[in-house]
């Protein structure tokens, strides 16, 4: 006898988790030229990475240069000769397009070395340039928990337009990540022998306050199980939506970060109407959507021995009568159920 848990993701707009902000840049892209000894002249090479970072500019960004020596002669030659560098760079930027009110542009002469060595050494010579989105970041705090609200040991992953960042959690379940404003971030929730669960936000400038974002997490109990969320599948074929594409990773990461668990896929259909037993098109169907996910997890790593899968035809539909492509799709799916587990009763 199997337990089904709903695990759903949400879009919210929230205050309450900001604590703070500061200033930084969402990096685009960075690329870096390098100079002959003694010259502030870019090498054909050079002249078309510029160009190639300024053909690359999506939206507004802006351009951070830098320019560096090696430590062959002295401080205040090698400053000017660092200046002229990052100048010419920025020349040549202009001329492939870049807009000259989106550019920072400093100096370090010899400082800022890549090798720390007073010799001759090519990869100190160079100019660095990066492509990036201005942008205030919020210091967020989350919790995590289980069902109880006992804290749990896990792990967050934010994702972005330019983000991924991760964060543990301490012995009270506490973690913080910087994360940016007005920006759609998703957070993928883990802890060991429990389901994950994600949240799709964005945050809104506000007063700073304690209030952190609580995460209860299901134990990934045995006899336990989950319909995946946001995985669908295109309908009378075993292919995945294309925005459910992002959801497999998500997956691989609740098999790495519960590594007892063994786990079957169980794969559905819609069709209403009498039960379709084996050797039906619907079991083959939902037997071809469970193999897809189990080939997946084979394929990244996770041990055949932890997982199996099923198909289940159209027994067990949540909608017997699905009305509109909404219902339909949630018949559409892949559960995991928990055969084995960390768990202790």
């Amino acid at each position: 006898m199997f337990t089904l848990l709903l695990t759903f993701f949400f879009t919210m707009s929230l205050v309450a988790q900001i604590t703070g902000y500061v200033d930084s840049v969402e990096i685009h892209r960075t690329d870096t030229i390098y100079f002959d000894f003694g010259s502030d002249e870019l090498t054909e090479q050079s002249a078309a990475a510029v160009a190639s970072l300024a053909a690359d500019r999506p939206g507004e960004l802006e351009l951070y240069l830098e320019g560096h020596t090696d430590a062959v002669g002295s401080d205040a030659l090698n400053d000017a000769l660092a200046e002229r560098r990052s100048q010419n760079t920025l020349a040549a930027a202009l001329a492939a397009g870049w807009p000259a009110d989106a550019v920072e542009i400093r100096h370090f002469g010899e400082k800022r070395p890549i090798i720390k060595t007073t010799d001759r050494e090519w990869r100190n010579r160079r100019v660095l340039l990066r492509s990036g989105l201005p942008k205030r970041y919020a210091r967020f705090r989350g919790r995590i928990t289980d069902e109880a609200g006992n804290p749990l040991a896990g792990g967050v992953i934010a994702h972005g337009r330019y983000l991924q960042d991760t964060a543990r959690s301490n012995d009270e379940g506490e973690y913080t990540l910087f994360l940016p404003l007005d920006e759609a971030i998703r957070l993928d929730v883990y802890a060991r022998n429990h389901f994950f669960s994600s949240h799709t936000l964005t945050l809104e400038a506000a007063s700073a306050t304690d209030t952190a974002l609580v995460t209860r997490l299901e134990t990934a109990a045995v006899g336990s199980k989950i319909s995946v969320p946001d995985l669908y599948f295109v309908g009378n074929r075993r292919d995945l939506l294309k925005e459910s594409l992002p959801v497999l990773p998500r997956l691989l990461q609740f098999m790495r970060t519960s590594p007892e668990i063994r786990i079957e896929l169980a794969g559905h259909v819609n069709s209403p109407g009498d039960k379709q037993g084996p050797g039906s098109w619907q079991f083959r169907l939902a037997e071809g959507r469970a193999k897809l996910v189990h080939d997946y997890l084979l394929h990244f790593g996770i041990p055949a021995s932890r997982i199996s899968y099923r198909g289940y035809s159209n027994f067990e539909m949540i909608y017997p009568k699905a009305r509109g492509e909404n219902e339909m799709r949630a018949n559409r799916r892949v559960e995991i159920r928990v055969l084995s587990s960390g768990v202790i009763d």
